[in-house]
């Protein structure tokens, strides 16, 4: 009842502040809706049919954000009713009414639709989705001057990497989210982020500076009480604060810690750790009798859980693939599934001369890969000559006796030089703006420029990415670093693909982790490696860049 009363005065409110006109009385309702949804009210069936009537008008009236706003709400309402399918099903139908092209588009809005769905989709154990959605989260975020929100969306990133059982990936983005937040001043958040990044360090063994994070989430996060007790439904914290003690050697400190869970975490999962984490301790302390009981208690408490979470699992099903509560979504798609057989024939008749023209195509697109296939080759052999050519000229300049032969070296190396530059514009040049265009297309080369405009390191996946995009893409630039591989180390490694992508030198030593000065010797050094030349680092950039 108070809500319903909250919701008509929010609505009143709007009414009084401005005209008349149908289309502001449904914008005054969609922004009461939205003013409930943000006072963390539950919303019900009731809030649900309010939402579904601003959707059916603005579907046909709004504007884009009009639109992405009530498809939203009324996936709010589904959440809260725990309907995890249609709430997902709205937040997709709000995704795609944004305008991503519009000035106005409201980027801080689409940023938590996406956030939103990655919890769904983390929820159902869609890891790999939710990060793709965690991704587009913080991307929107930023673009909408959001950044608490895109950092908070970056950080909820390790949670997917924990499930996924890549616990570096988790440690290495909880680390740098956390030095985010503390730079723009969200020290709450850094400090409740700071207690997942401590358990995870904990669980590698590692506790050289997991006090330093126990300290920050237990002074800053806003979950503890004035006497050190975590709020209700985060206390399987003591258990990795009672593994902290028990491997720094403190048993007592790691004693109170597991029967302080025991004591205040009720359910199956707490009654788990506690108890597994006394039975390590008494393991420890060779008292074999009380290890053995906690162990047996631990492994009945273990099968407890397993329980619990298939009969949750169970139901998490039923909410998704419970279709009976929703006849009016599956009119509408009746309604489309007869839409789409008046145009069926349209489509039959499409698809047969798709297929004619495929053919044709195909078969130009083969005859044309071969060509292109002789061309890299082509390509690679001049350049290997060139290699050869360069090196043999160096031994002549080190051998006194040989001085005589210089000057014939030097031509032929001019002129394999020539050859190779007249064969890149005549044969390959053509091609060379359609693969700079198709490399930046691909998902590797903007997850690396994300990296590249943030300032922050890739992971060793996304460089693995990178050389297998340049790989496809860039067959005579890959051979050309890929051949020198055993003489060169990862960084320089890495540098050479960088630099072709055309980063700068002070955005390549970010990404390496490398002070400017280091790089500009590394980039003069593989200058002499690569092609056996002298010269400064520009040297070897301009040289490198040359090559497709």
């Amino acid at each position: 009842m108070k809500k319903f009363v909250l919701f008509i005065i929010m609505l009143g409110a709007l009414c009084a502040c401005s005209g008349g006109g149908e289309y502001e009385e449904m914008r005054q309702r969609l922004q009461a809706l939205n003013m409930l949804n943000r006072a963390d009210s539950v919303l019900t069936a009731t809030e649900r049919d309010e939402a579904q009537a601003l959707v059916d008008y603005f579907d046909s009236h709004g504007t884009p954000n009009d639109q992405l706003l009530a498809h939203y709400l009324l996936g709010r309402c589904y959440a809260d009713m725990h309907e995890a399918l249609m709430a997902l099903h709205c937040y997709q139908e709000a995704i795609s009414r944004a305008d991503t092209t519009a000035q106005d588009c409201d980027f801080a809005q689409l940023s938590r639709i996406y956030g939103q769905s990655a919890i769904i989709f983390y929820n159902q154990g869609l890891y790999r989705n939710s990060l793709d959605y965690y991704d587009s989260s913080a991307e929107y975020g930023y673009r909408g001057k959001d950044k608490l929100n895109a950092l908070r969306s970056y950080a909820m990133k390790a949670t997917s990497y924990d499930q996924l059982q890549m616990k570096d990936s988790a440690i290495l983005i909880y680390t740098d989210a956390i030095k985010q937040l503390k730079a723009y001043k969200y020290n709450t958040e850094a400090a409740g982020f700071s207690g997942g990044l401590a358990e995870k360090l904990v669980s590698r063994g590692d506790t050289l500076e997991v006090a330093r994070y126990f300290e920050e989430y237990e002074r800053h996060s806003g979950f503890f009480d004035s006497i050190g007790n975590i709020e209700k439904g985060r206390e399987v914290y003591y258990y990795a604060k009672g593994r902290y003690f028990l491997i720094s050697g403190q048993l007592d400190s790691a004693e109170y810690y597991f029967r302080k869970e025991l004591r205040t975490g009720q359910d199956f999962n707490n009654q788990n750790c506690g108890s597994r984490g006394l039975a390590w301790l008494y393991q420890q302390k060779h008292m074999s009798d009380s290890a053995a009981k906690y162990f047996s208690y631990s492994y009945d408490m273990n099968d407890s859980c397993f329980v619990q979470m298939t009969t949750y699992e169970v139901e998490q099903a039923k909410a998704m693939y419970d279709y009976s509560r929703h006849q009016k979504v599956a009119q509408q798609e009746e309604l489309r599934a007869q839409k789409n057989a008046r145009i069926s024939w349209i489509a039959v008749a499409l698809a047969l001369t798709f297929l004619l023209c495929s053919s044709v195509l195909y078969l130009k697109y083969q005859e044309k890969k071969k060509t292109q296939k002789y061309q890299v080759e082509r390509l690679r052999d001049l350049q290997s000559y060139y290699i050869t050519a360069q090196n043999e000229l160096e031994k002549l300049k080190s051998s006194e006796d040989q001085t005589n032969l210089i000057a014939d070296k030097e031509r032929q190396v001019q002129q394999l030089e020539e050859k190779i530059s007249l064969y890149e514009q005549r044969e390959y040049g053509l091609k060379c703006d359609e693969l700079e265009a198709m490399i930046r297309e691909d998902k590797a080369y903007k997850v690396f420029m994300r990296h590249v405009n943030r300032g922050t390191q890739p992971t060793d996946k996304e460089w693995e990415a990178i050389e297998q995009l340049l790989a496809q893409n860039l067959p005579s630039f890959y051979h050309l670093v890929s051949v020198k591989r055993h003489e060169l180390n990862e960084k320089e490694y890495r540098t050479c693909f960088a630099l072709r992508l055309k980063v700068s030198s002070s955005q390549t030593a970010n990404l390496l982790g490398l002070s400017p000065s280091s790089l500009t010797l590394i980039r003069k050094a593989l200058l002499k490696k690569v092609f056996n030349v002298e010269g400064n680092a520009t040297d070897f950039d301009n040289r490198l860049i040359r090559y497709y």
